[in-house]
């Protein structure tokens, strides 16, 4: 073999060692991190807390972002995903979807399913509210943040859920004062003193949300609320067949059959 194609080889097989797969992890850290430095461009006014795990009453939650200001604590759960996100904002999963391999009639889609996010954002705001338990409820403000790569197919008439380009003018859009510069300053140290930073509890946090949907999808194949643990019935929506738990009003889980 000729000595400049040797050092060519070396080359690229020396590139191909140093170049990290993509994990959902990764993914998500990435996304978080470019939502970090968006936020960064927020003024003073609002203090920002990244990377966030609060303790609650079945054990850890960890929230992407938290933003303390005069008009609201703002909530945020992002997501970097791409590709076409349908999802309604009372279904238990969202779907993402992806061109897959190209066949004679044309492409086809790949899709996969992933839990609600506004119903994830729902368990990080209680956890929060937990800590401030006499602050009022309106300002308490979540917000879903998925990539610009992501064209949004959602229905969430009460909810908020946009694109990393519309986040600061969101943001932005709340103009009501809450709180003031001593109890934002306050509040920012109430959650960053709870901040669970421990590699192991952390670590554990992660098992234990596989552990969780684990244990979900075996009473799903069951019929059985994950929730509560009630029978899940048939029901007939304005979008089709879904099982619904047997206990509503009190309980509000739904699957689309």
């Amino acid at each position: 073999m000729p000595i400049f194609l040797l050092i060519a080889a070396i080359i690229v097989a020396v590139l191909v060692s140093r170049v990290k797969p993509e994990t959902p992890s990764s993914i998500g850290q990435s996304g978080e991190k470019r939502v970090a430095k968006k936020l960064n461009w927020l003024s003073k006014e609002y203090l920002v807390l990244n990377d966030i795990m609060l303790p609650t009453y079945y054990g850890t939650t960890q929230i992407d972002h938290i933003i303390v200001s005069p008009y609201g604590i703002f909530v945020l759960e992002t997501k970097n995903y791409k590709g076409w996100v349908f999802g309604h904002e009372n279904s238990q999963e969202w779907k993402q979807s992806l061109l897959g391999k190209k066949r004679f009639w044309g492409w086809s889609s790949q899709k996969y399913p992933f839990r609600n996010p506004i119903l994830q954002n729902e368990s990080h705001i209680r956890a929060v509210d937990r800590l401030l338990p006499d602050i009022h409820p309106a300002s308490l403000i979540p917000i879903v943040v998925f990539s610009d790569n992501a064209q949004l197919y959602i229905t969430a008439p009460n909810h908020i859920v946009i694109q990393w380009k519309n986040l600061r003018k969101t943001i932005k859009r709340f103009r009501k004062v809450y709180f003031s510069e001593n109890q934002v300053k306050r509040f920012a140290k109430i959650i960053a003193s709870a901040n669970i930073t421990d590699p192991e509890i952390r670590k554990k946090h992660i098992s234990n949300i596989a552990k969780a949907k684990q244990s979900a999808e075996k009473k799903l194949a069951k019929e059985i609320c994950p929730y509560c643990n009630a029978p899940l019935v048939k029901r007939k929506g304005e979008y089709g067949l879904f099982l619904g738990c047997s206990n509503f009003p009190r309980c509000r889980f739904t699957k689309k059959v």
